[in-house]
This record gives structure tokens, C-alpha cells and sequence, in this order.
């Protein structure tokens, strides 16, 4: 009989199985919009912040500097975002949606954050709060480990 998983072990494994499933509602979800995960994050980021230095973009979407131009190349052929010199640093570029870019962003924002709502909806407020205030100092502890 093999050894059963730790507590820690199985409670990674649910975090990873929520997410995978959470995920791949999501992920459907923005193939409707014929969208990935990672232009979805542009967009949201963009919608929020419009003209983000490309860096801080890639910065804010935790990518690297080869994969942002990938996906803005891609995102820039779709007519969903727009890239300017930046006026005071010829060095850098300014990221911002194109109008298209912008309905879109309108439309498919508020449907993601919906669902991601429809989906912790299964808890009760309290255990949400709970949930989100474990996670928060989760987070912080690992980052400062």
C-alpha cells in the first residue's frame, strides 16, 4: 500500500485542481472571443491602464521581454493593440488598445469577471473572505520565504 500524501501534499493538489478546473471555464469562455489567456491579460491590463510602457506591461503580466513582442506582434495583426514610441524615451514604446481592442475589452471583461464570480459563488460569503484572506497571506509568506 504506498504512503498517504501529506496534509501539505493534498492541499496543493485541490489548489492545483481548482485552478485547472476554474481555468479551463475561463479559457473556453475567451475562445468564444477567439482570445487566448495571455491577450485576455493584455486587454484587461490595458483597459485598466491605458498606455503602458511595454516593459511594465510585460512586468505587470510576469512574461518575459521575447514573449510580450510575440504576443503584441500577434495582438497588433488582430487590430487589437497599438504600439507609439514613447515621448520622452526613444527607447521605449507605449502599449494602448486600439478602438477595436477597446469594444472588445468592454464586452469581454465584465463576462470574465463574471464568471470568475459564478464560480466562487459555491462558497458563502463568509468562507470567500476567509478563503481570500488565507490566500493573501499565502501569498505574502512565500514571497518573503
Amino acid at each position: 500500500m504506498p504512503p498517504r500524501l501529506s496534509q501539505e501534499v493534498r492541499t496543493w493538489l485541490h489548489l492545483h485542481r481548482v485552478m485547472a478546473t476554474m481555468n479551463k471555464r475561463l479559457t473556453a469562455q475567451l475562445a468564444s472571443y477567439n482570445l487566448t489567456p495571455a491577450q485576455f491579460d493584455v486587454l484587461a491590463q490595458l483597459f485598466r491602464t491605458p498606455g503602458l510602457v511595454q516593459q511594465a506591461l510585460a512586468d505587470r503580466l510576469l512574461v518575459t521581454k521575447g514573449n510580450i513582442v510575440g504576443l503584441l506582434n500577434r495582438m497588433e495583426q488582430a487590430g487589437l493593440v497599438m504600439r507609439q514610441p514613447h515621448p520622452d524615451d526613444g527607447r521605449a514604446h507605449l502599449v494602448s488598445l486600439t478602438a477595436h481592442g477597446t469594444m472588445l475589452a468592454t464586452q469581454v471583461v465584465p463576462e470574465h469577471e463574471a464568471l470568475i464570480a459564478e464560480c466562487l459563488a459555491v462558497l458563502s460569503p463568509e468562507d470567500g473572505h476567509s478563503l481570500h484572506d488565507l490566500l493573501r497571506r499565502f501569498k505574502h509568506a512565500l514571497r518573503s520565504a
